[in-house]
């Protein structure tokens, strides 16, 4: 696969990720509330660590081509960015992380006072992969491979 199409296929899986991560986190918040939705937290509770997995993994195989054709130019002319993206990595490390344990726990601790701190779980995983986006989107948009 060239690297614009794993580019593109990084978009699309980390649009997938965030959309899955948001959902997870909206089911979390409203089982938290006292109306669970057992079988949307469970069909997330697989979407969103998939996607979150798939799109890292594609990240991983584009992280070669970016470091010599982008990152070398921002390093020189545009640092801000450079880190920047660099902060976008840690955020999306960190979600990976949140997205998976909300949904590990989620399957295991079905009891009324871990609903709220599975939603905090899913909720920052959400709020992580949203700023991961955006922070890529404008990266992307400063220089694409």
């Amino acid at each position: 696969m060239n690297d614009r199409a794993l580019l593109l296929a990084h978009a699309v899986l980390g649009f997938a990720a965030v959309f899955s991560g948001t959902h997870q986190a909206a089911h979390a918040v409203v089982a938290a509330l006292g109306r669970p939705h057992r079988r949307a937290l469970r069909r997330f509770a697989f979407i969103a660590p998939a996607a979150v997995i798939a799109q890292a993994a594609c990240g991983l195989a584009i992280y070669p081509a970016y470091r010599v054709r982008v990152r070398a130019g921002f390093d020189l002319h545009a640092p801000m960015v450079a880190q920047l993206f660099e902060l976008k990595e840690h955020f999306a490390a960190l979600a990976l992380a949140l997205v998976i344990a909300a949904s590990a726990a989620g399957g295991f601790d079905r009891r009324p006072e871990a609903r709220w701190p599975l939603a905090a779980l899913s909720c920052v995983g959400a709020a992580l992969l949203w700023t991961a986006a955006v922070i890529g989107l404008y990266v992307t948009a400063r220089h694409p491979l």
